[in-house]
């Protein structure tokens, strides 16, 4: 991108092992990045998601689909996998949400990748033609706990036989009163960011929390441009008092800095 985007202190909330290439594209542009990642990317739970993640994966080769849900879901999949199957087993169709996902699914496994052309939503997904006649097959959606239940339940509807394999979860980080005065009154943010629904959540918490401590007014902050990747997380942001939220239709790089261009220049 060869617009400026010079002056815009954009807070940066993905994961911290996910920062590095949104940091990277607003520091190209001219923009600040502001570093408040909001969740760790952990393991799954131990106990019953554990043992129902192992069979699963012991019977990985019955699988007809694989659907892989996020970069998160790919490596910490993969990882997985690796754990019960030195090489990935064959015959088993894959599937991204968004082609972000797709290309690091493809760049460790090799072969063909499905992705839907139009977008990284669940109803984009399950337009791909190989959901055409998936009754009776075997599906596993590799994603988070808690994740995506509007694949699994569509394609159940669909008579496909569908098992979620969850490989993470996400876990809230909490900051002590200094971490948010630096981040959200101090670093005085032009634009806010949330990757996800639960990032989201997180970022309303910190809000609210900064607020508590006298140090910034949450009116202010939610009336401060919002950038999420999806309409359903557009919604969701609204429906938690945020009021100037825009879609990016992605949560690639590119859709984060197109999505800032269509912003105003701050106040100076």
């Amino acid at each position: 991108m060869s617009v400026s985007l010079l002056g815009h202190r954009v807070l940066v909330t993905r994961p911290r092992h996910q920062q590095a290439e949104w940091v990277a594209g607003l520091e190209a542009v001219g923009a600040q990045a502001i570093c408040l990642p909001l969740l760790d990317i952990l393991t799954p739970s131990n106990g019953d998601r554990a043992a129902t993640l192992r069979r699963a994966l012991l019977d990985l080769d019955r699988f007809d689909l694989l659907i892989f849900i996020s970069i998160n879901a790919v490596r910490m999949g993969l990882a997985a996998i690796e754990d019960y199957w030195p090489q990935f087993p064959l015959g088993i169709e894959l599937v991204a949400i968004g082609p972000t996902t797709a290309r690091e699914l493809q760049q460790h496994v090799g072969g063909t990748v499905l992705c839907a052309p139009g977008g990284m939503t669940s109803e984009d997904l399950l337009t791909l033609p190989c959901f055409d006649e998936i009754s009776d097959k075997r599906v596993g959606i590799v994603c988070g706990e808690g994740g995506r239940e509007v694949i699994a339940r569509q394609l159940r509807e669909r008579e496909a036989r569908v098992e979620r394999l969850e490989v993470y979860r996400r876990v809230e980080i909490h900051y002590d009163d200094t971490a948010l005065r630096e981040a959200l009154r101090e670093s005085e943010p032009t634009v806010l960011t949330a990757a996800s629904g639960e990032s989201l959540q997180a970022l309303r918490s910190v809000i609210d929390q900064s607020s508590q401590l006298g140090d910034t007014d949450a009116d202010r902050q939610l009336k401060t441009p919002l950038i999420v990747p999806s309409a359903r997380v557009k919604a969701l942001a609204l429906a938690l008092g945020f009021s100037r939220v825009v879609d990016a239709a992605g949560a690639d790089t590119e859709s984060l800095l197109r999505a800032l261009a269509t912003l105003p220049p701050p106040r100076t």
